[in-house]
């Protein structure tokens, strides 16, 4: 290929990323709903800086660790968290809001 019919594909390329942009900046926001259940987990995760395991979001909400580590991997399995693993424990971070 030439470097006008490479020119030519990449405008081609860069006109519909535009159109996929507008297209979806015009569809509508998701808003996810938390239960009662899982808010006071959410609220220990703010509290602690966005991120903390289990055994950190327990102390702060005075719940078992193991109900805040099923409350924490049901948020993560909605996608409002990531988890990484740190040796044998996990750390729940909360995911950034996109604009």
């Amino acid at each position: 290929m030439r470097n006008i019919e490479v020119k030519a594909a990449f405008d081609k390329v860069f006109k519909e990323l535009d159109v996929i942009k507008a297209l979806v900046s015009e569809m509508p926001q998701v808003q996810v709903q938390i239960s009662s259940r899982l808010l006071p987990t959410l609220n220990a995760l703010k509290g602690l800086g966005g991120c903390g395991t289990a055994t950190s979001v327990s102390k702060v909400t005075g719940r078992a660790r193991a109900h805040e580590s099923m409350n924490l991997n049901d948020l993560h399995g909605r996608g409002l968290l990531t988890k990484k693993s740190q040796g044998h424990s996990k750390v729940f971070t909360l995911r950034e809001a996109t604009s």
